[in-house]
C-alpha cells in the first residue's frame, strides 16, 4: 500500500526560515517608503535602530551607574559646553530647514496623505535632510550619558528616557512608512526651536556657579514645551477633521503622543517648579 506524500521536515523548515528572513529583512525593503529604503539604518528594518536604542537604555539604566558606583563623578565642563553649543547650530539650522519642508507654512494646509511616488529632486533633498534631522536624534541621547557620568541621576526620569526613546522610534516609523506628512514636519520645526534655547540653557550652565545663578529661566523651558505639545495637540484635531487618505494606526500612532507628553511635562512642571503651601 502506498503511502501518502508529506512534505519532508527538512522542507517544512526550509519555508518557515525562509519566511523569518523575509521578515526580518525584505519584507521592510518591499513594504516601506522606496524613496528612502536605501538611506542606512533604514533599508534593512528597525533592527539597527532598535538595537541602539536598547544599548542607550542599558547603559543609562545599568550598566552606566554600576560602572560609576564606586567611581568619583566627572566635571565634564569642557565637552558639556562643546556638545551643548554643537546642539544649538545643529537645532538652528533645522528650524530653518523644517520651514523649507512645511513650504514656509503653506503645508500646513495640506490634510491629505502624502503622496509616496512623488520623486522630484526636490522632494528627494527634503527626505535627505530630514534624514539628517533624524540622526541627530541619536546624538541627542549623549546628554543622558552626560548625566550618567555625573551622577545625575535624579536628571533621568521616566519621562526623559521616553522622550529620548520614543523619537527615534517614531522617526524611523515615518521615514520607513511614508515621508511628507506635515504634522511631523510641525514637531521637527517646534521641536528644533525648543532645543535652541534648551541647550542654549545647557550651554551656559556648563560654566558652573558662576554662571547658573543667571540662568532664572530654566522653568520657561519646560513651559515652551508645553506650547509645543498644546500647539501639536491643535493641529492634531485639524487632522482628525479635514484628513483625506490617513491610515488609521499611523494618524492614531501619531496623534496620541503630544497628548501624552502634555501630560507629562506638565506633572514634571507641577513637580518641580510649584509648591503646595500647607494649611497651619
Amino acid at each position: 500500500m502506498s503511502t501518502p506524500y508529506r512534505v519532508s521536515d527538512s522542507t517544512s523548515s526550509t519555508r518557515v526560515s525562509g519566511g523569518i528572513r523575509y521578515y526580518l529583512q525584505h519584507y521592510w525593503q518591499d513594504t516601506g517608503d522606496q524613496r528612502t529604503v536605501g538611506l542606512p539604518l533604514i533599508r534593512e528594518g528597525p533592527w539597527a535602530m532598535l538595537f541602539v536604542m536598547t544599548l542607550y537604555l542599558l547603559f543609562v539604566t545599568k550598566l552606566g551607574p554600576r560602572m560609576m558606583k564606586h567611581r568619583e563623578p566627572y566635571q565634564l565642563r569642557g565637552p558639556m559646553f562643546i556638545y551643548n553649543t554643537l546642539m544649538v547650530v545643529i537645532n538652528y539650522y533645522f528650524f530653518f530647514q523644517a520651514f523649507r519642508w512645511l513650504d514656509y507654512g503653506r503645508e500646513l494646509a495640506n490634510f491629505r496623505w502624502p503622496d509616496g511616488s512623488d520623486n522630484s529632486q526636490r522632494t528627494m533633498d527634503y527626505i535627505w535632510s530630514f534624514y539628517l534631522y533624524w540622526l541627530t536624534k541619536f546624538v541627542d541621547l549623549l546628554d543622558t550619558v552626560f548625566f550618567v557620568l555625573r551622577k545625575k541621576y535624579r536628571q533621568i526620569t521616566a519621562l526623559h528616557l521616553y522622550h529620548h526613546t520614543v523619537v527615534p522610534i517614531l522617526g524611523w516609523l515615518y521615514l520607513w512608512y511614508c515621508w511628507g506628512s506635515p504634522a511631523i514636519t510641525l514637531f521637527a520645526l517646534l521641536n528644533s526651536a525648543v532645543h535652541v534655547i534648551m541647550y542654549s540653557y545647557y550651554a551656559l550652565a556648563a560654566f558652573g556657579p558662576s554662571i547658573q545663578k543667571f540662568l532664572w529661566w530654566k522653568r520657561y523651558i519646560t513651559q515652551i514645551q508645553l506650547i509645543q505639545f498644546a500647539l501639536l495637540c491643535m493641529y492634531g484635531c485639524f487632522i482628525y477633521k479635514y484628513q483625506h487618505g490617513y491610515p488609521q494606526f499611523a494618524f492614531w500612532l501619531a496623534a496620541t503622543q503630544p497628548p501624552l507628553f502634555l501630560i507629562l511635562f506638565a506633572q514634571f512642571y507641577l513637580q518641580c517648579y510649584t509648591r503646595v503651601k500647607k494649611v497651619d
